[in-house]
């Protein structure tokens, strides 16, 4: 079913880019680790403690197979698991030899983070369909070593611009993801039935840029000629997120990208997105990033208060 694009020559890889321990979580004025777990331990994949974390999981050694809604995956060694929540993640086997180092991030951080390229959604949902990347030795190695990079700048609290350089590597590990998944599935989200089907309509219109006026779900439904009520099952279904998740995920990339760009006032951003006030607004994007739109802005552009 994938293809196979292991080095021959090599049926294990020996990695130990994460340490034992999990990622200290008792957080400083300038710390994001609360937004990243790393750890090799397998129960961590399937802890409720992370349902709503998107969880990399790099197969170092052996052989394992696990169970997502009514679909059974095999993974190896230089194998790549991308899993957005872990709500219907269950092991079925490991090998003795099984070995696996894990990253997880929570999809909060993401939605700020996720880089804006044409494969940005669209590969999301072909990551859904096909969440085991096997990869040749160097890109394996590549993943190991941007993560390794990961870890090493949740630990920079000191660095000038700490937000912003976390975020890039976090940037790098994605495209370098959906660089080797866009290569191995081209066509995305051709779907095996109909909710898959659904969802990818359901997605297509959001990033059509129907979020900046539309966030309701009874809209894109109507647009859809289903209800509400089904077209969130469906979401839940196919993607283990409701259908206002999606529209939120989407709304917040944009936010963020808006408040990137100084030259744009707060209110101005609101006013492109078409929030019925200005206050509503801040509430909204405080309730989802943890912090008020001026506030969030001066953290990425690195202005120290």
């Amino acid at each position: 079913m994938y293809n196979n694009l292991k080095d021959p020559d090599s049926k294990s890889v020996s990695g130990n880019f994460l340490p034992n321990t999990e990622t200290n979580n008792t957080q400083a004025p300038n710390d994001e680790s609360k937004s990243f777990h790393f750890t090799t331990t397998i129960d961590d994949t399937t802890s409720p403690k992370y349902e709503d974390f998107t969880i990399h999981i790099l197969c170092l050694n052996g052989t394992a197979k696990f169970q997502l809604r009514d679909r059974v995956f095999s993974i190896s060694s230089q194998t790549c698991v991308v899993l957005m929540n872990n709500t219907t993640l269950k092991w079925l086997f490991t090998s003795s030899d099984f070995k696996m180092e894990a990253l997880f991030v929570a999809n909060e951080y993401l939605e700020a983070s996720t880089p804006g390229t044409n494969y940005n959604f669209m590969g999301m949902l072909s990551l859904m369909e096909h969440p085991v990347i096997e990869m040749d030795r160097q890109k394996f190695n590549l993943c190991i070593a941007v993560i390794e990079a990961i870890r090493s700048r949740v630990k920079m609290r000191d660095h000038l611009f700490y937000s912003g350089v976390l975020r890039r590597a976090v940037e790098t590990l994605m495209l370098d993801i959906y660089s080797i998944h866009s290569k191995l599935y081209p066509t995305l989200g051709t779907g095996r039935n109909q909710g898959v089907k659904i969802f990818r309509e359901f997605i297509l219109l959001i990033e059509q840029g129907n979020y900046r006026t539309n966030r309701e779900v009874k809209w894109y439904a109507k647009k859809m000629n289903i209800s509400p009520k089904y077209l969130s099952e469906v979401s839940q279904d196919v993607s283990g997120h409701s259908a206002s998740f999606w529209i939120n995920r989407f709304t917040i990339g944009e936010i963020s990208r808006l408040l990137h760009n100084p030259t744009l006032s707060i209110n101005t951003i609101s006013d492109m997105l078409h929030f019925t006030t200005h206050s509503y607004f801040s509430h909204y994007v405080r309730d989802r990033l943890g912090m008020t739109p001026k506030d969030y802005r001066q953290k990425m552009l690195g202005v120290r208060k």
